[in-house]
């Protein structure tokens, strides 16, 4: 048996918020998690952390985090004790010493799948070798290069007399992206990673030579690792790993629902679904799942979806309510697979009361929206769609709009969508105002975000877009006292969410001239048909900020996934984090 111990804790001052820094869109740490579980050698995958938004991010990807002793909590902890301590809990866990540890790094994102086979492989094929570790080629840094700087400030060799040196060898570096050990290794008193490398007459240790980059301490390396990353077939959308997570032999670490009858039931209430791509109902078909489509064609209200949801396993759902009472009447329901990422629709405490799972497919949609956000803000910038309106109805009018150069964006919600629209500004030079409950400060920092209040955005936005969940706080979020502080040529976008911005309030700001322009692809009663619709200076669309072909498709396929892993009693991979039921407790429902 051979375990993967991924490690990460608390960022330093260098690189806040390093570990879930977006690499092509995706949390730093994500990487080698995906590396080790699509290992074939490693059996089981475990996180270590301090951190909560880390150990967020493994529970998305269903890995289990071991909870550190306070002891060995903060920045300053040595990872030698991290490790110890994580391979003694691991092994209690599993009942079972294994045969080898694979350490990871969440600051390491090039670390492969087909690399940790390589080095479990070497470990195993030489049983003399105590451990394995990564390495890399670099005869740039062979000492025979080192300068100093001598007598009058001039650099001089740092080696004095080079002839007395022998033949040039090639030089390799640690560089802290895999370490493949025996436990043995951890026991004892254990000195200073990497230290103990050093110590070549207490442990034996096998090279794994590999092309690639080590762990990333500053943001200045980003775009070289991305560029990395992007050669070994990594996109926004897609990973060179297959799809299904690799083979875990039955444990009794983690939840795994318990298996269901061969086949069974599945409601599809998401329209349209199976459309743009029939892999997804394809996939559902070849393990003999019974499914319905929904039968209506259009968003269920919340008693046609009770009627439907009687005597089935699984929803995979869209935006329709999902009650209590719907709950109710699903007597076998036990997943709740939503396609999309907005959870205001479920009642997720309800769900909880009633052993349900709930999962979701947080970062399929964001490509989408995103970019349909930034031709929403050019189409208004420029009056695209009034222009094309009025060469319809036979008037030829050029009208004088403005640029995005010079112009200052207010992002509300910088998520997995805002993350995007800020990184898609870059190319047109707008300042960008932000707000986010919990700042990614690295990720500001690279874009050149400047973090400010509500108020601030407000007052001071040209442009400002809305990226945020549903909630009893956002409800209403942008209402007639909000419209006042903005500058009367200012302009509103929200693709996230209907319920956030007063419908009503909004019309009467454009019709009176004290907001320049609008767009909104959400609304609070969808489809929407109100009196929006005869205002000029707005942008309507109908919820379809994540319907682009490949993000569609993309959503749609996780969903019936993850119902698959479901009714075969595997990890779910998609489960909604904790964070949610507990906002949801705290705002009350």
């Amino acid at each position: 048996m051979v375990i993967a111990l991924i490690a990460g804790q608390q960022d330093d001052k260098r690189f806040p918020g390093r570990n879930t820094f977006p690499l092509l869109g995706r949390p730093m740490m994500t990487y080698p998690i995906l590396a080790a579980l699509h290992s074939v050698e490693v059996d089981h995958v475990f996180l270590t952390t301090d951190s909560p938004a880390m150990a967020q991010v493994a529970d998305g990807l269903g890995v289990r985090v071991l909870s550190r002793s306070p002891a060995i909590s903060g920045p300053s902890v040595r990872l030698p004790e991290v490790v110890a301590e994580a391979s003694s809990l691991a092994t209690r866990l599993l009942g079972q010493e294994p045969e080898a540890i694979v350490l990871l790094l969440c600051n390491a994102p090039t670390v492969t799948a087909g690399l940790i086979d390589h080095g479990v492989q070497l470990l195993r094929e030489t049983p003399s070798v105590d451990a394995v570790l990564s390495v890399s080629l670099h005869n740039e840094f062979h000492p025979s290069y080192a300068l100093q700087i001598g007598e009058a400030g001039l650099l001089r060799p740092s080696l004095s007399d080079r002839a007395a040196l022998p033949k040039k060898e090639d030089a390799y570096f640690p560089d802290a992206l895999l370490w493949v050990l025996r436990p043995h290794i951890l026991k004892g008193k254990l000195s200073m990673m990497p230290d103990w490398i050093a110590d070549w007459s207490r442990h034996r240790i096998a090279p794994l030579v590999h092309e690639g980059y080590g762990d990333v301490d500053f943001s200045w390396q980003i775009p070289a690792v991305e560029e990395w990353l992007r050669r070994q077939g990594f996109s926004p959308d897609t990973t060179p790993y297959m799809e299904t997570v690799a083979r875990r032999q039955a444990s009794p670490v983690g939840t795994v629902p318990a298996r269901r009858s061969a086949g069974g039931r599945v409601l599809i209430s998401t329209v349209p679904f199976g459309e743009v791509d029939r892999r997804s109902l394809s996939l559902l078909e070849a393990e003999g799942v019974e499914y319905l489509l929904n039968p209506l064609g259009r968003r269920l209200r919340e008693d046609e979806l009770a009627d439907l949801v009687g005597e089935v396993d699984v929803l995979i759902a869209g935006t329709e309510p999902i009650t209590a009472a719907v709950m109710d009447r699903g007597t076998r329901l036990r997943l709740i697979s939503r396609v999309g990422i907005g959870l205001d629709s479920v009642d997720l405490l309800a769900a909880r009361q009633r052993g349900i799972l709930v999962s979701y497919t947080p970062d399929a949609p964001a490509p989408a929206v995103a970019e349909m956000t930034i031709g929403l803000i050019l189409s208004l910038l420029r009056s695209l769609a009034r222009a094309d309106r009025g060469m319809r109805g036979g008037v030829w009018h050029r009208i004088v709009g403005r640029r995005l150069a010079g112009l200052t964006v207010g992002v509300i919600g910088v998520g997995r969508v805002g993350k995007r629209v800020i990184r898609h500004l870059q190319g047109f030079g707008p300042l960008i105002l932000a707000n986010d409950l919990s700042p990614d400060i690295g990720f500001g920092t690279a874009f050149g975000v400047q973090w400010v209040d509500k108020e601030t955005i407000y007052r001071q936005a040209d442009i400002i877009t809305l990226h945020l969940p549903l909630t009893t706080l956002t409800r209403n979020l942008i209402a007639r006292r909000e419209i006042e502080l903005m500058k009367p040529e200012a302009l509103l976008i929200n693709t996230s969410r209907g319920g956030m911005v007063n419908e009503h309030d909004l019309t009467q700001a454009l019709k009176g001239g004290r907001l320049a322009g609008a767009a909104l692809d959400v609304f609070a009663q969808e489809p929407y048909s109100g009196e929006l619709v005869a205002v000029e200076n707005c942008i309507l669309t109908c919820h379809m900020g994540s319907m682009s072909r490949d993000c569609r498709a993309r959503m749609e396929l996780e969903a019936s996934e993850e119902a698959l892993r479901y009714l075969r009693g595997e990890p779910l991979l998609r489960l909604v984090p904790e964070t949610e039921y507990s906002l949801r407790s705290e705002l009350g429902g």
